[in-house]
């Protein structure tokens, strides 16, 4: 997100915390990665059968994904705040990781968003869409596998 969109998001500067604020932040930081790595394997288990998936399921993983995605830069700026403090070796290298954990997060929320958006593809909605001929070339064609 630029520096601009920042200053125009409509629900104004992120609160900024102290470092004793530290382990609380790691702590949502390691939930959030936890949770979204978690979401992505949920999903990934639908690749082979996107038709189990409708696309309102598949419309709210893109929708809060790219919310969470776009909320990324909330914590790499806190964590650019305090790396730029005077801090003990401890704080630094939590901080580190955390900015590694950072890096995670938004590849496994873009992974996720690219996941869903293969899903969607399949989905039982789209295949509902479809003219029996158009289902019939989509299976020929491979592009729509038939159920296990």
């Amino acid at each position: 997100m630029s520096d601009k969109k920042r200053r125009d998001d409509p629900r104004g500067e992120p609160q900024r915390h102290p470092i004793t604020m530290l382990a609380t932040i790691a702590m949502v930081i390691d939930k959030q990665v936890e949770s979204l790595e978690e979401g992505y394997d949920n999903l990934n288990e639908a690749r082979d059968k996107p038709h189990v998936l409708n696309d309102a399921i598949v419309d709210r993983a893109i929708e809060l994904h790219t919310k969470v995605l776009d909320d990324a830069w909330v914590f790499e700026e806190q964590l650019a705040r305090w790396r730029g403090g005077d801090l003990t070796e401890v704080q630094r290298k939590e901080i580190g990781r955390l900015t590694d954990q950072m890096v995670k997060y938004r590849e496994v929320c873009e992974k996720v968003l690219a996941l869903a958006q293969e899903l969607k593809k399949g989905t039982i909605d789209s295949i509902l869409r479809m003219s029996d001929e158009e289902v019939a070339m989509a299976v020929m064609m491979g592009k729509l596998k038939l159920p296990k």
